[in-house]
């Protein structure tokens, strides 16, 4: 139990605490605006979640077949080197297993970019300008691949900020 209840102490902490740019509103769709198009990075999850049906390659394939299917063009890595934004959106699945046979997750979606510092104009980092309100939950290790469909929900989430932001003309 203790086990359990660290893990989603570390869950809530990581989706609660205030980042930059966190959030979904006025000012960070304006973040977006005139972006071309998205690179997609989705973190690492570990091979014991990915035997047991939540696959990074399965993630990856869901989350850039919904941004194609709302008209944004998604980077390869070489296109996304090669911008000076350099926009990507990353997808965070942090996934624990429990010795009961169920899993404690957390599910980020974010646009990162380069920006430039204001008071230093030479210096420019990545950073986090636009997020989704990420999600937090427990699921059976039988129906950990169902994870997918918070994601899908969270990259819904910045497809319509990022087409606020980008109206067609």
């Amino acid at each position: 139990m203790k086990t359990v209840l660290a893990a989603l102490a570390l869950l809530f902490a990581a989706v609660v605490l205030p980042l930059v740019g966190q959030g979904d509103d006025e000012t960070t769709r304006n973040t977006l605006a005139g972006l071309k198009g998205v690179h997609v990075l989705v973190e690492s999850i570990k091979d014991e979640v990915q035997r047991d049906g939540l696959r990074e390659s399965q993630i990856q394939t869901d989350v850039e077949l919904k941004l194609r299917q709302a008209g944004i063009i998604v980077l390869t890595h070489e296109e996304w080197l090669s911008t000076t934004a350099a926009p990507y959106l990353y997808v965070n699945v942090q996934v624990f297993k429990n010795p009961a046979h169920f899993y404690a997750y957390s599910a980020n979606v974010e646009l990162r970019q380069r920006v430039t510092l204001v008071h230093s104009p030479s210096t420019s980092v990545l950073a986090t300008t636009w997020s989704a309100q990420g999600t937090i939950g427990t699921v059976g290790s039988q129906k950990v691949g169902s994870v997918r469909e918070d994601v899908r929900d969270l990259s819904d989430q910045f497809i319509n900020a990022y087409l606020a932001a980008n109206p067609k003309r």
